[in-house]
This record gives structure tokens, C-alpha cells and sequence, in this order.
């Protein structure tokens, strides 16, 4: 069966098809999301093809030398099972051998799987979604939150790269042109101290990355977009499962906890980051 399968680069002519396969899944990503990956290195963007259809994808987005994230593991229901996603990783790992780190975010089921290619868990993350719901408080930003236009990207890219763990400005600059309006910086007087960007998706609006000095920069954050937003749309985040705290405050905010995913680094953890400092991701695709 292997013969019959073969795995090529990722083009713009895939995207209908991967497009298929990552809504038979019921995820978020957009068209764009797809083009972000292809616009880095097309080569970290495969697909697998059996007489002429694409049944399976994966996708690497590189930042820089140090980091590359692994992500758009999808594979069609009637061929799975039969070894197309393990070549298919076995290929973007050889591919990115120049990386020092190699990240994924895993459902529990992948877990095992990735741990016999030689992944380690990192920590776990809780998804939460909230329905659209009305509010009786008064929409408005409190006094130490700002439209993230008060910034420039490079300095919103030089705040987060030590906590990221290296330099994502081109995503951060990806996400903030896709949807201005969702962004948001927190300021103590003219230093920042926090920020949330926001992408609309294809079911949800996703609010992510988020930064943060303390839990209380992250809520006034969360607070400001969830006021402006979830009177209209359904809402959908990725936050560490170890922050009991806010993981609790989100359920006062009517979010409902969905599916838990396992961050994992193959081998070696070389670029951690300050995971205290960082809420939100951006999404399971690129951290």
C-alpha cells in the first residue's frame, strides 16, 4: 500500500483539498492560515496523494534557526491506519533537522504516537469555547488597555520573543492584519505589559496568543475582547490546563472546557520560553 501512496510538496492548487480534510475535522483554520504556511517554506508543507487525491497533509512553519512548529497533521478517515501520517512525519523531522527545537501540540491520542518518534510532553493545554451570549456590562477598554495600533509590530514582536522563546513577528504581523479591531495591548503607563491579538476562523473566533505580566493584565485583555465580541460570535481559546485560577475565571465567563492538547519537543527543549508569562496560543498549528 505504501507504493501506492506518494508524498509531495504542498501547492495553492492542494489548498481545496486540504481545505476538505481540515473541515471534515471540524477546525478552525481559514484559507489564509493555509497561504501563512506556504508563504514561509514551501517545502515544510506536504501532502500525500493516491491516484491523483490528496488524502493526507502537514504542514511546518520555521521560526528562525531555533524553533520549528509541526502542525495540519490531517489524514482522510478511510486511510488512516495505514501508516501515511508516520511517513509523513518522518519526512518533515528529516526536513527540519537544522531546527534545535521541534514543537507540536497533540491530542491525547496523538500523544502516543509522537512519544515513539521521540517526543516529550511539555505541558497540557484545556480548549475552551463560549457561545454568544449578551452582556449587561457596558462595552469600552478599562484605563490600562489600548487598541494594539498604539504599538508598532516590532515592539509587540520585542516583548514577545523572550517569552515565545525567539522572534514570531511574522505570524504576530500575519494575525493583526487579518483582524485588526481583535487586538489589544495593555500598558502600566508607557511600558507594555501585555497584549491579545484575535483571528476569525472558519467556526470561531480564536483569541490568541495572549501575553501577560500577571493574571490580572490577562483578564482586563480577555475581558476587553470578550465585551466587544461575544455578544456575535462563538469564541474558542487554547490555554494552559495548570492555571487553575484563570481556568476558573473563564467558566464565571461562560466558557465551557472542551478538548485537552499535549505540548510536545522531540529530543530537546531548547527554546521554552516563559510559559508563565504566556496564556493564549495562537493555535495548535503554529504555538
Amino acid at each position: 500500500m505504501e507504493s501506492e501512496i506518494y508524498i509531495k510538496h504542498m501547492q495553492e492548487e492542494d489548498l481545496p483539498a486540504a481545505m476538505a480534510l481540515k473541515a471534515a475535522e471540524g477546525w478552525n483554520q481559514t484559507e489564509a492560515d493555509w497561504k501563512l504556511f506556504l508563504g514561509g517554506d514551501p517545502r515544510l508543507c506536504l501532502v500525500a496523494r493516491k491516484e491523483g487525491k490528496t488524502v493526507a497533509t502537514v504542514t511546518a512553519f520555521a521560526y528562525d534557526t531555533k524553533l520549528a512548529w509541526i502542525g495540519m497533521m490531517l489524514v482522510q478517515q478511510e486511510f488512516r491506519r495505514r501508516g501515511i501520517s508516520k511517513r509523513l512525519m518522518l519526512e518533515l523531522i528529516d526536513r527540519l533537522s537544522d531546527r534545535q527545537t521541534i514543537k507540536l501540540d497533540a491530542t491525547p491520542a496523538g500523544q502516543a504516537v509522537y512519544e515513539k518518534l521521540g517526543f516529550r510532553k511539555e505541558y497540557s493545554l484545556f480548549r475552551w469555547t463560549r457561545k454568544p451570549a449578551p452582556f449587561s456590562e457596558q462595552r469600552g477598554l478599562p484605563a490600562s488597555v489600548f487598541p494594539l495600533e498604539s504599538v508598532g509590530p516590532g515592539e509587540i514582536a520585542s516583548y514577545d520573543t523572550p517569552i515565545f522563546g525567539t522572534n514570531r513577528e511574522i505570524v504576530l504581523s500575519h494575525v493583526m492584519a487579518t483582524f485588526p479591531e481583535g487586538a489589544y495591548v495593555a500598558k502600566d503607563q508607557e511600558r507594555i505589559n501585555g497584549f491579545l491579538l484575535s483571528r476569525k476562523g472558519s467556526k470561531y473566533l480564536q483569541l490568541g496568543p495572549m501575553v501577560a505580566e500577571n493574571d490580572g493584565v490577562a483578564k482586563k485583555l480577555l475581558r476587553s475582547a470578550i465585551l466587544e465580541w461575544g455578544t456575535g460570535m462563538e469564541l474558542v481559546l487554547d490555554m494552559a490546563s495548570e492555571r487553575l485560577e484563570m481556568n476558573s475565571w473563564l467558566k464565571e465567563q461562560g466558557f465551557t472546557q472542551q478538548r485537552e492538547l499535549v505540548r510536545m519537543y522531540l529530543h530537546a527543549n531548547h527554546c521554552p520560553g516563559l510559559p508563565h508569562k504566556y496564556y493564549l496560543i495562537t493555535g495548535p498549528e503554529l504555538g
